[in-house]
């Protein structure tokens, strides 16, 4: 049986979305776990004046390589850095580094994709279905190419509650939709999409369903496999548990609801939370690679079908941790309310967000100062609206050659690249999981929890002075409003 290292060893890898959480996952893990791969070539464009080798050198001194430095800081010489954008028409700059890779490139993984769920249809078509058009239109042309790893993700069809390991056709083609958005005028595209979209919630599951139309007309050209995960979280094992460095998903909400911003949350509490550790995604994909030429295949990397948590029991445990473990970025005593019911979850948020915000930009405007909490609520109060098709429904997702891959391992593989959803312990690995955003978001260690505590004890006592304002202001309103029998002469 061949290992995963065995594979790698002398392959030249090109990566797509290095610069994302999962990118930068794979790349610490094939320099940690693959010695012997030859180089890792990684696609970068120039970002806000900052140009692409300083973003990589940035990105590979970030803490979770810190292992690998004091270990093997030599291993760094094989991450290649080639100038490039997929949002242009040559997706690579340079013709000598597009006649290098060419003559090189064995394994090709694309994993860059915009994850925003609210980027408007053309935006989304650009970075998620037309630069996958290109990345295949590049590997095919590559000489000696042995493996082609497509990640999607497990809602691309989440307009089925049933999802198998398999495509499902949409009824445009991606060729024609890419077409149309290249005449179409914005508002003309803005009036369509929601005839485009019909039961998807978004334009990011949209695109991505057309982008695996897309793979699976390339697969008779090339060693191609699909991997779909499904919601990403911090690491669970490897090589710091816990590790995560974005606030997308359940991050920024975990961070909101932590720190006072967020007071209120509605969630199907008994729905499965199917959440996956990226250490686990990686494994996938790596894993997956090395068995392209079984032929074109899907796989659906999820845990809900082996070993689900539900939203009841993430939540429960999550919404805890800032009481044992506060941080000092907390602006309001963090007690929130987790319902079942939209319209509490309406009320609540009106009362205990806009007003108060509102009546803050008051009196910021009467001193002359920009207004912002209003609108910042709003911007909250989207981002919670994107991810409530996710929190509030639920999917089963067959995962039959996820398993049998796992099984088919060597040995050695099956603990080196671990992706055995049943060996997540959700108790630990949601406490593991908020101390990461603690230390690696919200940059604070434990030195300083002793200063955090008395912090949140400060804010508890106003949380308390202030619900007793309210409470007695509320009483004599009532008292003023109401004569003394309606309330039974307590006035």
């Amino acid at each position: 049986m061949t290992t995963i290292p065995d594979f790698f060893a002398g392959q030249h890898v090109f990566l797509t979305g290095i610069s994302g959480f999962l990118g930068k996952v794979m790349v610490e893990k094939l320099l940690r776990s693959c010695p012997d791969v030859e180089a890792i070539y990684v696609l970068i464009r120039e970002k806000k004046g900052t140009n692409g080798q300083d973003r990589l050198n940035a990105i590979l001194t970030e803490k979770l390589f810190d292992n690998l430095r004091r270990d093997k800081p030599e291993c760094f010489t094989k991450v290649k850095f080639i100038s490039g954008d997929l949002l242009k028409n040559k997706i690579i700059l340079h013709d000598n580094d597009r006649s290098m890779l060419h003559d090189k490139i064995t394994v090709v993984i694309h994993s860059a994709a915009s994850v925003r769920f609210s980027e408007p249809l053309r935006s989304s078509v650009e970075m998620n279905l037309r630069a996958t058009y290109k990345v295949l239109e590049f590997a095919k042309s590559v000489k000696n190419l042995v493996s082609f790893v497509h990640v999607s993700t497990a809602y691309s069809n989440c307009q089925f509650r049933d999802v198998g390991e398999r495509t499902y056709k949409c009824e445009l083609k991606p060729a024609h939709v890419m077409s149309m958005c290249e005449w179409m005028t914005e508002d003309l595209l803005e009036h369509l999409t929601p005839k485009l979209l019909k039961d998807r919630p978004n334009t990011y599951t949209f695109t991505k369903a057309l982008a695996e139309n897309l793979v699976e007309e390339y697969s008779h050209k090339m060693p191609i496999v699909i991997v779909r995960p499904s919601i990403i979280t911090g690491a669970a094992f490897e090589p710091l548990p816990g590790w995560v460095d974005n606030y997308n998903g359940p991050n920024g909400l975990l961070i909101a609801l932590g720190t006072g911003v967020l007071t209120s949350l509605y969630t199907q509490l008994d729905c499965t939370a199917d959440l996956i550790p990226v250490d686990l995604v990686a494994n996938t994909i790596l894993a997956a690679a090395k068995d392209t030429k079984e032929g074109f295949k899907i796989y659906n990397c999820t845990s809900g079908g082996q070993n689900p948590v539900k939203w009841r029991t993430f939540m429960e445990q999550s919404v805890d941790f800032p009481h044992q473990y506060p941080t000092t970025s907390i602006v309001r005593y963090p007690h929130p309310r987790i319902t079942s019911y939209k319209f509490l979850h309406q009320a609540r948020l009106f009362l205990q967000h806009y007003v108060p915000a509102q009546m803050i930009d008051a009196v910021l405007r009467c001193a002359g100062k920009k207004p912002v909490l209003a609108r910042l609520y709003e911007r909250l109060s989207n981002s919670m609206g994107l991810l409530e098709f996710f929190s509030t429904n639920e999917w089963t997702f067959e995962n039959t050659n996820t398993q049998k891959l796992f099984e088919s391992l060597h040995p050695s593989d099956k603990s080196e690249f671990n992706f055995d959803v049943r060996t997540i312990d959700w108790n630990s690995y949601v406490q593991s999981y908020c101390f990461g955003i603690r230390q690696y978001i919200l940059k604070e260690d434990l030195t300083n929890l002793d200063q955090a505590k008395s912090h949140l004890r400060r804010l508890k006592y106003v949380n308390y002075a202030t619900n007793v304002v309210l409470a007695v202001g509320a009483w004599k309103a009532c008292c003023a409003v109401l004569p003394c029998s309606d309330l039974t002469g307590l006035c």
